[in-house]
């Protein structure tokens, strides 16, 4: 039995869909109308090898697919002719941004950074300017700013090549972060979409499985054994019984049906879903709930939306199951409107994000978390558990992981 809620949270994205090229890759006035150069298979699919690295001219980074999706901002000429007001959106988003990849080559970083935000204003569906001011930020050392702009090109680009691009980049600022797993994976993305020496370099013979797989520093599931207890655990300020109460009116409280949730959130087969607001909507935490037999409940921490701002965190939706003996907490992170870009006073001006699918396992005797693993949304990548192996293929995977189990694991889980 699988139980599932979505956190429904305020998700604006003004910018709307957002659009990679690199410096030194095509001249901003022709990049449109050219048609894409090809690129050696030993040249990197990125501006630089190193975050400290600024490629020259004429060094080895290859030129940057030059097709750019059609934009409502600034349609395809094809399609029909622009107005005066597009043409000059063309004309500034082609000028911003041949300022941004020279000043990038200068590595004077702050006016390539200016001029990649005025390319994006005036063309906010384009995912390679967006790139290239990641590339910027992650050149200046600005890891967090760097983060948020690949991850919201990697949610506008459609074109392979130019994905395999910000992968890369990802994983070079993985890598500078000291997150050797993580990295790795960035990099086995862009060698699954386009495969160079360059990739294939920095993988150097690990995995290419694009799933990532964690193993250490994971939270277990916390065991309670009343419904007293699991109210004091979870519940919010205004279901809090305050004096001691019976399990019956703990339950009450926590299955009450709440209009926000739609209906209790004990309706249906265990596992249950509680989902949590704290400090007026802005911090959402969801709470998966595995009842034990003969008494108690295993509680996982399910992951949260919000933040600040609130609205820029995207949705999460969190399920939980019970899978050959293991506690199985899925979380789907939806990207949309996902990142900040702009002052902390400015909350309109969220983009897309990277989606993200995840499954956590945990031992259903002890609670403890044994492995947790995470793969783009819309990968091919499949993770089951299947004759005591936990099981990942697809999307370059071909993986089997065994489990230690605790003995008695699958008995004394209740899914009813």
């Amino acid at each position: 039995m699988t139980t599932e809620i979505t956190s429904h949270r305020c998700a604006l994205d003004v910018g709307g869909r957002l659009a990679l090229g690199f410096i030194a890759a095509c001249v901003a006035a022709g990049c449109r109308d050219q048609p894409p150069r090809p690129t050696a298979e030993g040249a990197p699919p990125v501006a630089a090898s190193s975050p400290a690295a600024v490629p020259s001219a004429s060094g080895a980074a290859p030129p940057a697919p030059s097709a750019l999706p059609a934009s409502p901002a600034l349609p395809a000429p094809s399609a029909r002719p622009l107005t005066e007001k597009e043409k000059q959106a063309l004309a500034t988003y082609k000028a911003a941004l041949a300022r941004g990849r020279l000043a990038t080559k200068k590595q004077d970083f702050k006016a390539a950074i200016q001029a990649f935000s005025e390319a994006i204003a005036a063309d906010p569906s384009d995912a390679r300017a967006l790139a290239e001011r990641g590339f910027a930020h992650l050149t200046a050392g600005d890891r967090d700013a760097a983060d948020g702009d690949f991850n919201a090109a990697l949610a506008g680009a459609g074109d392979p090549e130019l994905r395999s691009q910000i992968w890369f980049n990802l994983g070079l600022l993985r890598d500078g972060a000291g997150d050797a797993e993580a990295a790795r994976v960035a990099y086995a993305n862009a060698h699954l979409l386009k495969p160079s020496a360059a990739t294939r370099g920095k993988l150097a013979g690990r995995s290419t499985c694009t799933v990532e797989v964690r193993k250490a520093d994971l939270e277990g599931a916390e065991l309670v054994k009343e419904w007293s207890e699991l109210l004091a655990r979870i519940g919010t300020a205004e279901e809090m019984p305050g004096e001691a109460t019976s399990e019956a009116a703990a339950r009450e409280r926590l299955c009450k049906p709440d209009s926000r949730w739609a209906d209790s959130p004990c309706a249906g087969d265990p596992p249950w879903v509680f989902p949590r607001d704290y400090m007026m909507y802005v911090h959402h935490s969801n709470h998966v709930v595995f009842p034990r037999t003969p008494d108690g409940f295993l509680v996982v921490n399910g992951g949260h939306s919000g933040g600040w701002p609130a609205h820029c965190q995207g949705i999460r939706s969190v399920s939980g199951s019970v899978e050959g003996g293991l506690l199985v907490v899925e979380g789907t992170f939806d990207g949309a409107g996902a990142v900040f870009d702009g002052e902390v006073n400015d909350e309109m001006r969220c983009r897309d994000g990277a989606s993200y699918r995840e499954r956590t396992f945990y031992d259903a005797r002890t609670g403890r978390a044994m492995v947790a693993l995470r793969w783009p949304a819309g990968s091919e990548a499949n993770v089951k558990v299947q004759g005591g192996q936990l099981v990942v293929s697809g999307g370059g995977c071909d993986e089997r992981f065994r489990l230690d189990v605790g003995a008695g694991a699958g008995t004394n889980v209740s899914t009813k």
